[in-house]
């Protein structure tokens, strides 16, 4: 296990340097990426000064919210990018490739792309985190419980990827199925938090676990609730489990499509 984690290092790291090589485009995909991040959160924040507090949600959580969806986001899409490209690499046969490899399947895929404007939602995400943390006066035990909860959300965030990813084995047009469901699932994270209530909270927790990288980890931090921090750790277990099994379920349909293709 040790030396398939090496490997990974490894190749996010090498995909890091040959990114960073064309350095205007890579710092461009960076702060554009940031820019367009920071404009959501105007966005946000306006709407809460004219509607006024939802369900206990301020300003200041959206800047939290938009914190902990934008460094899972970029953590995943930037070093793991590989599996956001699965529908492509088995629909044109590439993925063959990766079935020779020796080395873990899922992790061979997810290193295989580098996405440099995530790093833009790293930083953005990061900024956003210790705004948040200052506006809130966080204590030292709330900027730790910070750090376990964002490690919590970006396991859910990649157990969910891999989830989504597994129906390019099932679909002929597996690209737009992919991105239709990964739409299904972020679009509703992006959105003010206090808005969901009832059902619909039940919805967007367990049915499309929406809120569980982004709402549920800001209000366990903002509340410190113990409840929504089992419920983080229990949900990452369950989540991250079910996908390597769908993952290897699925990869079993997958069949050659012989183009003896062995590039990206």
């Amino acid at each position: 296990m040790l030396k398939e984690i090496k490997f990974a290092l490894y190749s996010i790291r090498k995909n890091i340097q040959s990114s960073a090589e064309l350095r205007t485009s890579f710092l461009m995909n960076v702060i554009g990426m940031a820019i367009n991040n920071t404009a959501f959160i105007f966005l946000w924040v306006f709407f809460i000064k004219s509607v006024g507090i939802i369900g206990g949600w301020t300003a200041a959580d959206i800047i939290g919210l938009q914190g902990f969806l934008a460094v899972s986001y970029g953590l995943i899409l930037s070093g793991a990018n590989g599996l956001r490209r699965l529908p492509e690499y088995v629909s044109s046969g590439a993925f063959d490739r990766f079935m020779l490899s020796p080395k873990n399947l899922i992790l061979r895929i997810a290193t295989s792309s580098f996405g440099a404007s995530a790093i833009g939602d790293i930083v953005f995400g990061m900024i956003c985190l210790v705004v948040y943390c200052f506006l809130i006066q966080a204590s030292i035990f709330q900027i730790f419980l910070a750090i376990i909860l964002l490690i919590l959300a970006t396991i859910i965030f990649l157990s969910l990827i891999i989830i989504i990813g597994s129906i390019s084995f099932l679909f002929t047009d597996a690209g737009a199925v992919y991105d239709g469901m990964f739409e299904l699932f972020f679009t509703p994270a992006l959105f003010h938090g206090g808005a969901f209530q009832g059902v619909m909270r039940f919805v967007f927790t367990f049915i499309i676990p929406s809120l569980l990288i982004g709402t549920i980890p800001l209000e366990a931090l903002k509340d410190i609730s113990i409840e929504k921090i089992i419920l983080l750790v229990i949900m990452a277990i369950i989540l991250f489990t079910f996908s390597i099994f769908t993952f290897n379920r699925s990869v079993r349909k997958y069949e050659s499509s012989s183009f003896m293709t062995f590039g990206n």
